[in-house]
């Protein structure tokens, strides 16, 4: 999820008052190097190493069981189109639940949006914000069906006799469409609808229900946060459920789901339109509500004249268990086209010139860094005494212009924040586990000093505004130089979280360079949105050289 004004303004405000961030201009030429102004650092050089980086597409990617969903069309200007839908399992919150003689008065599906209270007036009615978990146009709207799905969702891989965690991808769309049963949706009349176009509201919902027996008295029962409220088919529910006590169905989770297989939520574009939604679906619910005779001590309870008197309960299903998420990506623009064509060419011998970054069935950058730099840093010594690394940064720099693609109409939103990657070991880079840091009220800038966040500052002259991406690889350089660990490739990737580490798999593993990929962090698949940096092949002499991605390092040398 990502909100670009009010959450960074705030989080930014609040950092501030945490550390203040120094920066150094001046070139250095010791090795390349020099030694920095000033009295307090008359022992601290910096030093840029050579780097190589390039990126390549990931292809399909695992996409079951994540934290964060989406559902929708997301139109990016540069990246192009993704449409996300979604299959769910759901399961009783009360198992093996009896009835006696019950009229089922309707069914109702609610899952709530990532929103904050803004204000709630005198009446009790609040207003909400969800702007964390909305891509695209918030007034544009998308086709939604919500469907029976029959396709069994297995929590692990029959064909390894259920020793592997199950995985499936984001193009195993046509798996549910094979299977997929009949719609739930129903208009205020509870006629059946094929499916609705849906808009994104940040509404309160208020659920209404009379209070009579002839409906005459209809009021608000009910106020419930921003979210997906639709009415569900009676009948269905009546027979899938309600008409099930007897037959054992019901009886756990593990009977249920296999045999209610779950809810299918199919997003489809409309004209040219474009938002998309990550709902809280783990949190999601139906919800029905009934009638139940009253009785007492076995007898059914009788109201003053005489007719049965009825008990209104409730019986929810939770949109829990085993999930997918479908991304199927569209590049139908020129930008979009040029996307697929660069990450499709890429240079892993002399680097790039440009870095497209992409969450979802996205793309990543991959870095070298030059084993000449660490063995000149390791050459550095004073009987026996090795370097000291103070701080090493690896800087990127976005490419405002590219991201700026005028004949779409529009500007490409950046992420919040990247991810550095260990390739070989499936795992983030040390300095993610040796940052402690966290800022209370905004967990995704949790380790802040590791990096990664999206930063604007301000240079000179013809680039005033400059935007970048800072990861501090500390730890990671000096185990290089003075504890001999590998030299391990690493990898750019889109992060929804930095609180995510769990890994996604690749369908087909590929080689970046000499090294197999597998697997990435299953948080870069949660999020759409991509960005382009500027790589490493960029000469000397070239307008954008100084913006070329960078290894800072400061050492200090031995006594």
């Amino acid at each position: 999820m990502n909100n670009r004004s009010p959450l960074i303004k705030s989080f930014l405000f609040a950092l501030s008052l945490v550390f203040i961030v120094s920066a150094c201009d001046t070139d250095y030429n010791e090795l390349g190097s020099d030694v920095v102004d000033g009295d307090i650092h008359n022992s601290l050089i910096k030093y840029t190493a050579a780097i190589s980086a390039y990126d390549g597409p990931l292809g399909n990617v695992q996409s079951n069981n994540l934290t964060v969903n989406t559902l929708g069309v997301y139109k990016n200007p540069v990246f192009g189109k993704t449409i996300a839908s979604y299959v769910t399992q759901v399961q009783l919150a009360t198992t093996a639940p009896t009835f006696d003689t019950p009229v089922l008065d309707s069914v109702y599906l609610y899952v709530p949006y990532y929103s904050t209270i803004a204000s709630t007036d005198a009446d009790g009615e609040s207003t909400y914000t969800i702007t964390d978990s909305v891509y695209g146009s918030r007034t544009d709207q998308f086709r939604l069906s919500v469907l029976k799905n029959n396709y069994y969702l297995r929590g692990t891989d029959a064909a390894a006799n259920g020793n592997i965690t199950q995985r499936y991808y984001n193009n195993d769309k046509p798996l549910i469409d094979a299977q997929a049963g009949e719609s739930l949706l129903v208009d205020a009349t509870g006629a059946t609808l094929p499916n609705i176009d849906f808009t994104v509201s940040a509404d309160e919902i208020d659920r209404k229900a009379s209070t009579t027996a002839n409906d005459q008295n209809i009021k608000t029962v009910e106020r419930l946060a921003p979210g997906m409220f639709l009415p569900l088919n009676k009948s269905i529910f009546q027979e899938a459920i309600i008409n099930q006590e007897d037959t054992g169905k019901l009886a756990s989770n593990n009977v249920f789901t296999e045999y209610f297989r779950g809810i299918y939520f199919k997003a489809e574009q409309i004209g040219g339109q474009g938002v998309m939604v990550a709902p809280r679906f783990a949190e999601g619910t139906i919800t029905l509500r009934y009638r139940d005779v009253t009785r007492s001590n076995g007898a059914i309870v009788l109201n003053d004249d005489g007719t049965t008197k009825y008990t209104s309960k409730t019986l929810v299903l939770n949109l829990t268990g085993n999930t997918i998420n479908f991304f199927e990506n569209t590049y139908d623009t020129d930008s979009a086209i040029l996307y697929t064509q660069l990450i499709n060419n890429s240079s892993p011998i002399t680097g790039d010139a440009k870095l497209y970054v992409k969450g979802g069935e996205g793309s990543a950058a991959y870095i070298d860094i030059n084993q000449n730099s660490i063995d000149a840093l390791k050459a550095i010594n004073n009987g026996g005494n090795r370097v000291l690394i103070n701080e090493a940064n690896l800087i990127f720099t976005v490419d405002e212009t590219a991201m700026d693609y005028a004949p779409e109409g529009q500007k490409a939103k950046e992420p919040i924040r990247l991810f550095l990657y260990d390739v070989k070991n499936k795992r983030p880079v040390y300095d993610f586990y040796t940052d402690v840091t966290t800022l209370s009220g905004f967990p995704k800038f949790n380790k802040y000093i590791f990096g990664g966040l999206y930063d604007t500052y301000s240079g000179t002259g013809a680039t005033k505004r400059i935007k970048t991406y800072k990861m501090r690889i500390t730890d990671h350089i000096n185990n290089l130089v003075n504890k001999d660990s590998t030299n391990v490739k690493l990898a750019l990737y889109v992060t929804e979280s930095i609180e995510l580490t769990n890994n996604a798999y690749v369908r087909t593993p590929f080689y970046a360079g000499t090294q197999q990929v597998q697997a990435l962090p299953a948080a870069s698949v949660m999020h759409p949105f991509g960005t382009i940096l500027y790589g490493s092949n960029i000469p000397v002499g070239d307008a954008d050289y100084d913006k070329r991605l960078k290894l800072e390092i400061f050492y200090t040398k031995p006594e």
